[in-house]
Protein backbone atom coordinates (compact mmCIF):
# COMPACT_ATOMS: atom_id res chain seq x y z
CA UNK A 1 0.00 0.00 0.00
CA UNK A 2 2.97 2.02 0.34
CA UNK A 3 4.02 1.96 -3.59
CA UNK A 4 2.01 3.94 -5.86
CA UNK A 5 0.03 0.80 -7.77
CA UNK A 6 -0.99 -0.48 -4.60
CA UNK A 7 -2.43 3.62 -3.59
CA UNK A 8 -4.10 3.21 -6.98
CA UNK A 9 -5.35 0.11 -6.25
CA UNK A 10 -6.72 1.22 -3.14
CA UNK A 11 -8.31 4.49 -5.13
CA UNK A 12 -10.03 2.41 -7.78
CA UNK A 13 -11.60 -0.28 -5.32
CA UNK A 14 -12.97 2.55 -3.60
CA UNK A 15 -11.14 2.30 -0.71
CA UNK A 16 -10.81 -1.19 0.19
CA UNK A 17 -7.17 -2.89 0.63
CA UNK A 18 -6.30 -5.99 -1.27
CA UNK A 19 -7.06 -7.96 1.73
CA UNK A 20 -10.31 -6.91 1.84
CA UNK A 21 -11.81 -9.23 -0.31
CA UNK A 22 -10.13 -12.56 1.61
CA UNK A 23 -11.52 -10.76 4.76
CA UNK A 24 -15.03 -10.97 3.56
CA UNK A 25 -14.87 -14.42 2.31
CA UNK A 26 -13.16 -15.53 6.06
CA UNK A 27 -16.02 -13.35 8.03
CA UNK A 28 -18.58 -14.62 5.60
CA UNK A 29 -17.89 -18.24 6.47
CA UNK A 30 -17.73 -17.77 9.95
CA UNK A 31 -21.19 -16.49 9.79
CA UNK A 32 -22.57 -19.64 8.54
CA UNK A 33 -20.78 -21.80 11.26
CA UNK A 34 -21.53 -19.45 14.53
CA UNK A 35 -24.78 -18.21 13.55
CA UNK A 36 -24.30 -14.99 15.46
CA UNK A 37 -27.65 -13.23 16.74
CA UNK A 38 -26.12 -10.03 16.67
CA UNK A 39 -23.01 -9.07 14.27
CA UNK A 40 -21.58 -5.65 15.61
CA UNK A 41 -19.26 -3.64 13.17
CA UNK A 42 -17.46 -0.69 14.01
CA UNK A 43 -16.49 2.76 11.64
CA UNK A 44 -16.74 2.72 8.09
CA UNK A 45 -15.52 -0.66 6.92
CA UNK A 46 -17.78 -1.55 4.01
CA UNK A 47 -19.32 -5.05 4.05
CA UNK A 48 -19.88 -7.36 1.68
CA UNK A 49 -23.84 -7.77 0.45
CA UNK A 50 -23.96 -11.40 0.98
CA UNK A 51 -22.61 -11.06 4.84
CA UNK A 52 -26.14 -9.23 5.56
CA UNK A 53 -28.02 -11.29 3.41
CA UNK A 54 -26.46 -14.61 5.51
CA UNK A 55 -27.22 -12.83 8.61
CA UNK A 56 -30.39 -11.83 8.13
CA UNK A 57 -31.42 -15.60 6.55
CA UNK A 58 -30.41 -16.93 9.94
CA UNK A 59 -32.36 -14.91 12.12
CA UNK A 60 -29.54 -12.17 13.15
CA UNK A 61 -29.52 -8.89 12.80
CA UNK A 62 -26.23 -6.40 11.92
CA UNK A 63 -25.59 -2.96 13.83
CA UNK A 64 -22.54 -0.27 13.66
CA UNK A 65 -21.26 1.25 16.40
CA UNK A 66 -20.11 4.56 13.91
CA UNK A 67 -17.67 6.43 15.88
CA UNK A 68 -16.84 8.96 12.30
CA UNK A 69 -18.49 10.71 9.72
CA UNK A 70 -18.88 8.61 6.44
CA UNK A 71 -19.77 11.65 4.27
CA UNK A 72 -16.38 13.42 5.62
CA UNK A 73 -13.85 12.91 2.81
CA UNK A 74 -11.08 11.60 5.00
CA UNK A 75 -13.53 8.51 5.62
CA UNK A 76 -16.26 8.43 2.63
CA UNK A 77 -16.19 4.86 1.04
CA UNK A 78 -18.99 4.66 -1.27
CA UNK A 79 -19.20 0.95 -0.73
CA UNK A 80 -19.83 1.99 3.00
CA UNK A 81 -22.45 4.16 1.67
CA UNK A 82 -24.56 1.75 -0.06
CA UNK A 83 -24.48 -0.40 3.22
CA UNK A 84 -26.21 2.20 4.82
CA UNK A 85 -30.15 0.39 3.70
CA UNK A 86 -29.17 -3.08 4.76
CA UNK A 87 -27.95 -2.32 8.42
CA UNK A 88 -30.82 -3.03 11.32
CA UNK A 89 -29.23 0.02 13.11
CA UNK A 90 -26.66 2.44 13.78
CA UNK A 91 -25.39 3.95 16.61
CA UNK A 92 -23.45 6.79 16.21
CA UNK A 93 -21.16 9.42 18.40
CA UNK A 94 -22.87 12.38 16.44
CA UNK A 95 -26.02 13.54 17.31
CA UNK A 96 -26.13 15.82 13.87
CA UNK A 97 -25.91 12.68 11.82
CA UNK A 98 -29.23 11.39 12.82
CA UNK A 99 -31.15 13.28 9.87
CA UNK A 100 -28.78 12.45 7.30
CA UNK A 101 -27.94 8.75 7.84
CA UNK A 102 -31.68 8.35 8.07
CA UNK A 103 -31.80 10.32 4.63
CA UNK A 104 -29.67 7.87 3.08
CA UNK A 105 -31.92 5.01 4.00
CA UNK A 106 -30.76 3.57 7.32
CA UNK A 107 -33.63 1.84 8.48
CA UNK A 108 -33.07 2.93 12.60
CA UNK A 109 -30.92 5.03 14.02
CA UNK A 110 -29.54 6.62 17.24
CA UNK A 111 -27.47 8.58 19.17
CA UNK A 112 -24.45 6.30 21.50
CA UNK A 113 -21.54 8.60 22.43
CA UNK A 114 -17.92 7.91 23.06
CA UNK A 115 -16.41 6.25 26.40
CA UNK A 116 -13.73 4.71 28.78
CA UNK A 117 -11.97 1.60 28.93
CA UNK A 118 -10.78 1.37 32.35
CA UNK A 119 -8.74 -1.24 31.46
CA UNK A 120 -6.54 0.77 29.33
CA UNK A 121 -7.53 4.48 30.71
CA UNK A 122 -6.25 4.94 34.09
CA UNK A 123 -3.74 7.09 36.29
CA UNK A 124 -0.33 5.60 36.03
CA UNK A 125 3.01 6.85 37.80
CA UNK A 126 3.32 10.69 36.92
CA UNK A 127 6.36 11.47 34.20
CA UNK A 128 6.87 14.75 33.84
CA UNK A 129 6.35 16.35 30.86
CA UNK A 130 5.71 19.41 28.94
CA UNK A 131 3.45 22.62 30.10
CA UNK A 132 0.63 21.77 26.95
CA UNK A 133 0.25 19.01 25.17
CA UNK A 134 -2.05 17.78 22.54
CA UNK A 135 -2.94 14.52 21.47
CA UNK A 136 -4.62 13.90 18.01
CA UNK A 137 -4.39 13.17 13.98
CA UNK A 138 -2.85 15.98 12.31
CA UNK A 139 -5.52 18.01 9.94
CA UNK A 140 -5.14 21.64 8.94
CA UNK A 141 -8.22 22.75 10.85
CA UNK A 142 -6.53 22.35 13.72
CA UNK A 143 -3.91 24.73 13.43
CA UNK A 144 -5.30 28.41 14.33
CA UNK A 145 -6.28 26.64 17.96
CA UNK A 146 -2.40 25.08 17.95
CA UNK A 147 -1.15 28.70 16.25
CA UNK A 148 -3.15 30.73 19.34
CA UNK A 149 -1.24 28.36 22.10
CA UNK A 150 2.27 28.59 20.64
CA UNK A 151 2.13 32.39 20.68
CA UNK A 152 2.30 32.06 24.98
CA UNK A 153 5.85 32.74 25.82
CA UNK A 154 8.32 30.57 27.81
CA UNK A 155 6.29 27.13 27.65
CA UNK A 156 6.55 23.86 26.34
CA UNK A 157 4.62 22.23 23.98
CA UNK A 158 4.13 18.66 22.37
CA UNK A 159 1.83 17.03 19.86
CA UNK A 160 1.39 13.07 19.64
CA UNK A 161 0.03 11.76 17.31
CA UNK A 162 -0.45 10.68 12.75
CA UNK A 163 -0.46 12.71 10.39
CA UNK A 164 1.22 15.73 11.44
CA UNK A 165 4.10 14.94 9.19
CA UNK A 166 4.43 17.78 6.26
CA UNK A 167 2.06 19.79 8.90
CA UNK A 168 3.76 23.25 9.91
CA UNK A 169 3.42 23.83 13.56
CA UNK A 170 5.93 26.67 14.47
CA UNK A 171 6.49 26.21 18.63
CA UNK A 172 5.13 23.05 18.44
CA UNK A 173 7.68 19.48 19.44
CA UNK A 174 6.18 16.94 16.94
CA UNK A 175 5.98 13.25 18.67
CA UNK A 176 4.76 9.60 17.50
CA UNK A 177 1.67 8.79 18.64
CA UNK A 178 1.59 7.94 21.99
CA UNK A 179 -0.05 4.16 23.03
CA UNK A 180 -0.36 1.99 26.54
CA UNK A 181 0.55 3.25 29.82
CA UNK A 182 2.67 5.80 27.53
CA UNK A 183 -0.49 7.07 26.43
CA UNK A 184 -1.68 7.77 30.39
CA UNK A 185 1.89 8.86 31.10
CA UNK A 186 1.65 12.15 28.25
CA UNK A 187 -1.70 12.63 29.82
CA UNK A 188 -0.92 12.80 33.48
CA UNK A 189 2.34 14.25 33.05
CA UNK A 190 0.74 17.45 31.29
CA UNK A 191 0.21 20.48 33.34
CA UNK A 192 -2.59 21.02 30.65
CA UNK A 193 -4.36 18.66 27.73
CA UNK A 194 -6.25 20.39 25.25
CA UNK A 195 -9.61 18.73 24.43
CA UNK A 196 -9.68 19.84 20.28
CA UNK A 197 -12.49 18.62 18.71
CA UNK A 198 -13.01 17.98 14.32
CA UNK A 199 -15.40 20.32 12.73
CA UNK A 200 -14.67 18.06 9.68
CA UNK A 201 -16.05 14.82 11.48
CA UNK A 202 -18.87 17.07 13.38
CA UNK A 203 -17.68 16.41 16.77
CA UNK A 204 -19.22 17.59 19.53
CA UNK A 205 -17.04 14.98 22.06
CA UNK A 206 -14.76 12.48 20.70
CA UNK A 207 -13.25 10.01 23.03
CA UNK A 208 -10.38 12.02 24.01
CA UNK A 209 -13.18 14.13 26.00
CA UNK A 210 -13.80 10.94 28.04
CA UNK A 211 -9.99 9.51 28.44
CA UNK A 212 -8.53 12.81 29.93
CA UNK A 213 -10.06 12.67 32.74
CA UNK A 214 -10.39 8.60 33.52
CA UNK A 215 -6.54 8.77 33.50
CA UNK A 216 -6.55 12.10 35.65
CA UNK A 217 -5.59 14.36 33.23
CA UNK A 218 -6.10 18.48 33.48
CA UNK A 219 -8.33 18.75 30.54
CA UNK A 220 -9.59 22.03 28.57
CA UNK A 221 -12.07 21.31 26.26
CA UNK A 222 -13.80 22.96 23.61
CA UNK A 223 -17.36 24.38 24.46
CA UNK A 224 -20.00 22.31 23.46
CA UNK A 225 -23.19 21.02 25.43
CA UNK A 226 -22.25 17.28 25.02
CA UNK A 227 -19.01 18.66 26.86
CA UNK A 228 -20.67 21.16 29.44
CA UNK A 229 -23.21 17.52 30.20
CA UNK A 230 -20.44 15.36 30.31
CA UNK A 231 -18.57 17.78 32.87
CA UNK A 232 -21.14 19.25 34.72
CA UNK A 233 -19.50 21.03 37.86
CA UNK A 234 -16.02 21.67 35.32
CA UNK A 235 -14.72 25.00 36.38
CA UNK A 236 -15.45 27.46 33.84
CA UNK A 237 -11.46 27.89 32.98
CA UNK A 238 -11.78 24.53 31.85
CA UNK A 239 -13.94 25.45 28.26
CA UNK A 240 -13.12 27.57 25.49
CA UNK A 241 -15.23 28.93 22.65
CA UNK A 242 -12.27 30.52 20.59
CA UNK A 243 -8.36 30.41 19.76
CA UNK A 244 -8.29 33.66 21.65
CA UNK A 245 -9.99 32.72 24.85
CA UNK A 246 -8.07 28.96 24.39
CA UNK A 247 -4.69 31.08 25.04
CA UNK A 248 -6.22 32.63 27.99
CA UNK A 249 -7.30 29.45 29.22
CA UNK A 250 -4.09 28.26 29.03
CA UNK A 251 -2.29 30.85 30.28
CA UNK A 252 -4.17 31.00 33.61
CA UNK A 253 -4.41 27.48 34.07
CA UNK A 254 -0.95 27.20 33.74
CA UNK A 255 -0.37 29.73 36.31
CA UNK A 256 -2.43 27.98 39.14
CA UNK A 257 -1.13 24.67 40.14
CA UNK A 258 -4.17 24.63 42.38
CA UNK A 259 -6.47 25.09 39.58
CA UNK A 260 -4.70 22.43 37.47
CA UNK A 261 -5.39 20.09 40.55
CA UNK A 262 -9.27 21.13 41.06
CA UNK A 263 -9.62 20.52 36.78
CA UNK A 264 -8.07 16.76 37.75
CA UNK A 265 -10.12 15.90 40.74
CA UNK A 266 -13.46 17.16 39.30
CA UNK A 267 -12.80 15.56 35.70
CA UNK A 268 -11.88 12.52 37.25
CA UNK A 269 -14.88 12.57 39.62
CA UNK A 270 -16.88 13.10 36.20
CA UNK A 271 -16.20 10.65 34.14
CA UNK A 272 -15.01 7.28 36.31
CA UNK A 273 -18.38 6.76 36.16
CA UNK A 274 -19.81 2.96 34.91
CA UNK A 275 -22.21 4.39 33.11
CA UNK A 276 -19.27 6.34 30.64
CA UNK A 277 -17.62 2.90 30.09
CA UNK A 278 -17.68 0.56 26.35
CA UNK A 279 -19.04 -1.97 28.75
CA UNK A 280 -22.30 0.36 29.63
CA UNK A 281 -22.19 1.33 25.64
CA UNK A 282 -22.52 -2.74 24.79
CA UNK A 283 -25.07 -2.81 27.26
CA UNK A 284 -27.14 -0.23 25.77
CA UNK A 285 -26.54 -2.23 22.34
CA UNK A 286 -27.63 -5.58 23.65
CA UNK A 287 -30.60 -4.09 25.45
CA UNK A 288 -31.10 -3.00 21.55
CA UNK A 289 -30.92 -6.07 20.35
CA UNK A 290 -33.55 -7.52 23.18
CA UNK A 291 -36.23 -5.46 22.26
Amino acid sequence: MNRKRGKLFYRLAGKRSWEWWGYQKLLHKQIEELKPDLLLVTGVLPLDKKIFATVKSQGGCIVNYLTDDPWNPIHQRRSFLENLPDYNHIFSTKQALQARLKQAGTPSTSWLPFAYDPELHHPVPGVAGPDVVFIGTGAQERLPWLKAVAELPEIQRRIHGNSWHGINTPGWEQQPAATGVQYCQTINGAKVVLGLLRAANGDQSTDRSYEIGAIGGCGIYQDTDEHRKLLPEYPEEGFFKDPIELAQRVKTVLSSPALQQCLRRVGASAIRKPENTYAARLQTILGWQAQ
